[in-house]
């Protein structure tokens, strides 16, 4: 009996469509289409003819737009296709990295998107390289250059907010690259995908110890747009600061604490935020002691983290200004609507100023970040303190994550602090996290301008107070940071 041609069409294409390889595909012409079309409109070095190494004449017309946001479609339908792999558990970690080559190395290769910030690196590298401090110098001290011109005007004046650390690499990095814009650009990627593998190497093992799936981890905190936007094509530095801290926090649950404490730390002078690992390590590791030992391990962490960065900070010579006031106001400089914070001030205002009250946009936008500082301040120390034997990981998750939405300045790519963490755990099923994940890079334009303007913090404004409102009163916010309640 021969059957019917359209059951047969149906169970290929059924087939096809459970296909692993489709879907890879996909994702790898999408990538490849992205670098393509993305010739003229991405973060393209300046002035415009000082060109990347290879360049596409597709223009700078809605064509080329059209073409670019057509290859991001792509790209996140491939990924979505080879999550479908991973939450039902076949996705392994050995593909993953497989995955990782084919959609990272267009990026690679191809001019930055999304962001100008790799220019401010090599900025600041050759500022030391000058002999100069790029904790008192901004990049303007350069002078007149394709690098200056490179660097978002917002950073042109402003000194360095990062780490030792990272200042001591961009300095190595620039020394080794040479004067080359595109060699510089690649070397300071290649230094970024250390901390993408150490995501790569870190996340399966605190997966598995958590029970939770490696493969989907790695999809969600690695293979995402918002992982590939943020560490590969933008080269941001926090995936070295993520790397570590990831590193820090799977060695400190597995029985490596100093260790642990120590990698952690190191992170922290790549950027700050990597701090939060200590915390949550320390607060776990006290529900497990008590008396003279618990004093003992504080400060023995304390004592770790004090050397390690006196450690750095002496030996990359540029003194303690990255942790003076100045240093630490400089990421808080920039008002970007789509900052949680800025769009809530900037609603507020408007309300204020229909109301007839003489009021400042600006002091009305102040007040908003500085409530917002206090309440994440808050509910990060009860989570320290009730931390209740959850483990470090979820919490810290969690806690990056809401002092990234609470700060004055958020950048997409923040959200992929908390978002690694959370990927090793129960929390990597989370459909939230996923959309995130898929486009929470798309808030910025190819050339790094954020496409959130005009009017729109009305819109943010009322979605943020719908879903503050559905997370509190539906109990979600504490599933969020103690996991799930399973039947028993």
């Amino acid at each position: 009996m021969v059957a019917e041609p359209s059951r047969l069409t149906g169970s290929a294409l059924g087939a096809l469509v459970r296909s692993l390889a489709l879907w890879i595909g996909i994702g790898t012409i999408g990538a490849v289409g992205m670098v393509v079309t993305a010739s003229a409109i991405g973060a393209v070095p300046r002035p415009r003819g000082n060109q990347w190494w290879f360049t596409v004449p597709v223009g700078t017309g809605i064509g080329s737009h059209l073409g670019f946001y057509a290859s991001v479609g792509l790209l996140v339908g491939g990924w979505a296709g080879v999550g479908y792999h991973a939450y039902r558990g076949s996705l392994s970690v050995r593909m993953s990295w497989l995955i990782l080559a084919l959609w990272g190395i267009p990026f690679f290769l191809g001019e930055p998107l999304f962001s100008r910030d790799l220019y401010s690196y090599i900025a600041q590298g050759q500022l030391a390289r000058s002999g100069l401090n790029p904790y008192v110098d901004a990049p303007s001290a350069l002078g007149p250059g394709n690098v200056l011109w490179s660097v978002a005007k917002v950073w042109r004046h402003t000194a360095s907010p990062y780490g030792p650390l990272f200042v001591s690499l961009s300095h190595v990095a620039v020394t080794v690259a040479g004067w080359s814009m595109v060699v510089q650009i690649l070397v300071f990627r290649a230094l970024e995908l250390m901390g993408v593998a150490l995501m790569m190497v870190s996340l399966p093992v605190l997966a598995r110890r958590l029970g939770n799936d490696p493969g989907l981890a790695l999809w969600l905190a690695v293979l995402s747009p918002l992982a590939l936007f943020s560490c590969i094509t933008s080269g941001h530095n926090d995936a070295l600061m993520i790397g570590l801290m990831l590193a820090g926090v799977a060695l400190g649950t597995g029985g490596w604490f100093r260790w642990g404490i120590a990698l952690c730390a190191l992170g922290a002078t790549i950027k700050l935020p990597a701090a939060a690992g200590i915390v949550f390590l320390v607060a776990d590791a006290c529900t497990r002691l008590d008396g003279i030992r618990r004093v003992r391990m504080v400060a023995e962490s304390a004592l770790i983290t004090v050397l390690v960065m006196v450690g750095v900070t002496y030996g990359s010579g540029f003194g303690w200004t990255w942790l003076g006031p100045t240093a630490l106001k400089v990421p808080t400089q920039l008002r970007v609507l789509i900052a949680p914070l800025v769009s809530v001030g900037s609603s507020v205002y408007g309300i204020l100023h229909a109301a007839g009250l003489a009021v400042s946009k600006s002091t009305t936008i102040s007040v908003v970040q500085t409530l917002g500082a206090l309440v994440a301040i808050g509910v990060i120390v009860w989570m320290v303190f009730h931390i209740r034997g959850q483990g470090a990981v979820r919490p810290l998750g969690v806690a990056l994550l809401l002092f990234v939405l609470l700060s004055p300045t958020v950048w997409p790519w923040y959200l992929l602090w908390g978002l690694a963490v959370l990927a090793a755990t129960s929390a990597q099923r989370s459909r939230a996290l996923a959309v995130v994940a898929a486009l929470g890079m798309l808030v910025v334009g190819a050339g790094g301008t954020p496409m959130v303007n005009g009017g729109d913090y009305w819109v943010i404004t009322v979605l943020l107070l719908a879903g503050l409102i559905w997370f509190i009163a539906g109990g979600y916010w504490r599933t969020a940071i103690e996991g799930p309640v399973h039947a028993s």
